[in-house]
């Protein structure tokens, strides 16, 4: 019995050896500066995705390191220029949390940003035109508001520029949504809802192309309603304001479309879900 239990021992003492010779998975391969190194010598190349392991790798075993706060920086590089946004703007997000008081958190900020403008693209705009504003725009606002904080926290940043150019597409895009939701509502015959659409639209869209839109769905909606002396009052100001506006005649009075002329739908638009035909 004791040279069983002798054996036994010896055996599972041969098997702790031999594990104890093996590398641990979670044991670093090099050290901190050898995977920056590395990751640098790929970015060089624009070899994004390696760079991104050597990074990760150096986050997960030197998460205190000299060149941690760097590498999440430079994750951050590399996820974009592989349209990873998704994983730029988790870490973006992550270097926040963390580092909020680094030198460079104006570059965490923008990118926080950048990324969630990207994911407002598509899967079809690859392939046909499509306005974006017909779509869904929480996403839109999204990137606005990203924007709009980190210009907020950061004017003077060399990213400021970019952002600022970027919400002026932004704000069109949404801008041009209201005004697809108005109509839509004109169409549907709820014309105080429509109203207050393109009052809205009017109020918050100052200075944009949008604004005598707005007014001319004003203008129609009034006029449905029976609120003569309104919709006469928007029309000076439309008037006064935007005299070139293309859906005014020749005694610049509004020209109004039927309603229902929107209602005949074709095969292709059935099938696109809207987007086509």
């Amino acid at each position: 019995m004791l040279k069983r239990f002798a054996f036994v021992l010896l055996f599972f003492s041969i098997l702790t050896g031999c594990a104890s010779d093996e590398k641990k998975p979670d044991e670093p391969e090099k050290t901190e500066l050898e995977y920056y190194s590395d990751a640098q010598e790929l970015m060089d190349t624009e070899q994004y995705f390696q760079a991104i392991k050597e990074l990760s790798a150096l986050e997960n075993f030197y998460p205190f390191g000299r060149y941690a706060e760097q590498a999440k920086l430079e994750l951050m590089f590399n996820y974009m220029e592989l349209d990873d946004h998704t994983n730029a703007h988790a870490t973006a997000e992550r270097f926040l949390r963390l580092h909020p008081r680094h030198p460079k958190v104006d570059y965490a900020y923008y990118v926080r940003g950048l990324s969630t403008y990207y994911m407002t693209r598509g899967f079809f705009d690859a392939f046909v035109a499509i306005d974006r504003a017909e779509r869904d725009m929480a996403i839109m606002e999204d990137a606005f508001r990203e924007f709009n904080d980190f210009l907020n926290r950061f004017p003077n940043s060399p990213y400021a520029a970019d952002a600022r150019q970027r919400m002026i597409h932004l704000r069109d895009y949404l801008a041009k949504h209201e005004v697809y939701a108005a109509r839509y509502l004109i169409r549907r015959q709820a014309f105080a809802a429509a109203a207050n659409r393109g009052q809205f639209i009017v109020s918050r869209f100052q200075g944009s192309s949008v604004v005598p839109e707005g007014l001319a769905i004003m203008i129609e909606s009034y006029q449905k309603l029976g609120l003569n002396n309104l919709a006469n009052d928007t029309l000076q100001v439309l008037v006064t304001n935007y005299p070139d506006y293309p859906k005014l005649d020749g005694n610049k009075q509004l020209v109004i479309e039927d309603v229902h002329s929107n209602d005949q739908r074709s095969f292709l638009n059935i099938l696109t879900f809207g987007l086509l035909g």
